[in-house]
């Protein structure tokens, strides 16, 4: 259990990560400064670097945590008792609403990511890579079940996972880089059905 210390810590590190989250969507993460970031979290400057070591381990730390939200979420769909297709449509349903509400999150990394130096730039690819290969473990189990129930045809379960998440981040990506006017959510049931039935009118 935390002590109180290590409670007002963790409080004041999140308010610092959630005020950079609204910084870098304003300006994007090269224009913005740490003066501004701790101007909108309403701390001193030397309370930052108490917490972070400048402003690209910030940025970084902010990456992270999002990932590590979605992550769990994720993981509590493909750990429960729910049959497999209704942990697929769960995965693809949290995983839309996660990009729809932390649109200007996702934009940033589309935005910014071509634009840090290398070694952060190395970091970032290194991390959302290892979070891939898990992601991608877990999406197997499920189809794996999917296959072992009969719910999905006889296909090597690592395939299947590679297509749902093909599919998805088709979607995702193209609904962040054009914008993301319209409602991705809204485009679930039809990711569902190219993945369950295909593009066929058969």
């Amino acid at each position: 259990m935390l002590t109180r210390r290590e409670r007002e810590r963790e409080a004041h590190r999140r308010e610092i990560l959630e005020a950079a989250g609204r910084v870098f969507a304003r300006k994007g993460f090269a224009a913005a400064t740490m003066d501004e970031i701790a101007q909108e979290a309403e701390f001193s400057k030397a309370a930052l670097y108490f917490y972070f070591k400048n402003k690209e381990e910030l940025f970084l730390s902010l990456i992270h945590e999002k990932f590590n939200s979605l992550g769990e979420k994720l993981r509590r769909v493909t750990s429960s008792e729910d049959s497999p297709d209704v942990k697929i449509g769960d995965l693809v349903r949290i995983h839309l609403e996660a990009f729809e509400e932390d649109k200007e999150f996702f934009q940033i990394i589309a935005s910014e990511h071509p634009r840090l130096d290398a070694e952060v730039g190395n970091r970032l690819r290194q991390d959302i890579r290892g979070r891939y290969v898990r992601y991608i473990d877990m999406i197997e189990d499920v189809m794996r079940e999917g296959v072992e129930e009969g719910v999905l045809r006889d296909v090597p379960p690592r395939l299947l996972a590679l297509a749902l998440t093909g599919i998805v981040h088709s979607f995702t990506a193209q609904w962040v880089l054009t914008g993301g006017e319209e409602s991705l959510t809204d485009k679930g049931h039809i990711i569902l059905e190219l993945f369950f039935h295909g593009a066929s009118r058969k």
